[in-house]
């Protein structure tokens, strides 16, 4: 994995120089250099592991803790994905009062104390964590990227210059697209008995430490309001 990750940056270095050397590239490595999309680079891998990849091993999680059958897992998951029919437009609403700051540091926020609520339910008892406790923080992640994640594209748009805004667009899909495939393989790489409740603790805190680093890049490298970026 170490060996895979070293590659994958090295190929990426050198596609960063050859795009830099082209008069028109298909990806202008510069587009990351500026704050407010090294912010949002951040909080679109930060959402993928704190929530996408999660959601890959949820039902994982539901059988070694609860003993639950996939049909019974499933309908379990309802719990953090229902939230994305439902909050999207209160997310935009929020990006209208608080501006792209103290948005995406609120919803970061739900998403690190879901994860961690979780992993502190499986220390306290790995064997069987208490449920209302669980389901709360499963509940939480999928609130938290409910507020987050729609927003996440209008905001690459909207706090880059005009004449960059269709690579902010892209950029997003492929963030999205690295960070859930980067998650799966890190969350996967912690998980040392799939069929041991405790030990998903490890899963569930990396998803709260990954929630974090958003909240924190959110708060650093992202505007106070969305229309800063364009005067």
């Amino acid at each position: 994995m170490v060996a895979g990750l070293a590659l994958s940056a090295v190929f990426l270095a050198a596609f960063g120089l050859q795009q830099r050397g082209r008069d028109e590239p298909i990806l202008d490595p510069g587009i990351f250099v500026q704050r407010p999309m090294i912010g949002i680079a951040i909080l679109l891998c930060a959402v993928s592991i704190g929530y996408w990849a999660i959601l890959v091993y949820l039902p994982l999680f539901f059988a070694a803790a609860f003993d639950w059958s996939s049909e019974v897992a499933g309908l379990a998951l309802l719990t953090a994905t229902l939230p994305m029919l439902f909050l999207p437009p209160l997310g935009g609403r929020l990006v209208d009062r608080l501006g792209w700051r103290l948005h995406f540091a609120l919803a970061l926020a739900i998403l690190a104390a879901g994860n961690a609520t979780i992993a502190i339910a499986l220390i306290s008892d790995g064997s069987a964590p208490p449920l209302i406790p669980t389901f709360c923080g499963i509940a939480a992640i999928g609130v938290g990227v409910a507020l987050a994640h729609p927003q996440l594209s209008g905001a690459a748009v909207s706090l880059v210059p005009p004449d960059l805004a269709g690579l902010a667009s892209a950029v997003t899909v492929v963030m999205r697209q690295a960070g859930f495939a980067v998650g799966i393989a890190i969350l996967g790489a912690m998980l040392h008995i799939q069929e041991s409740a405790i030990s998903y603790v490890w899963l569930f805190s990396a998803a709260a430490v990954a929630s974090t680093v958003g909240l924190v890049a959110a708060l650093a490298l992202l505007p106070a309001r969305a229309a800063a970026s364009k005067k």
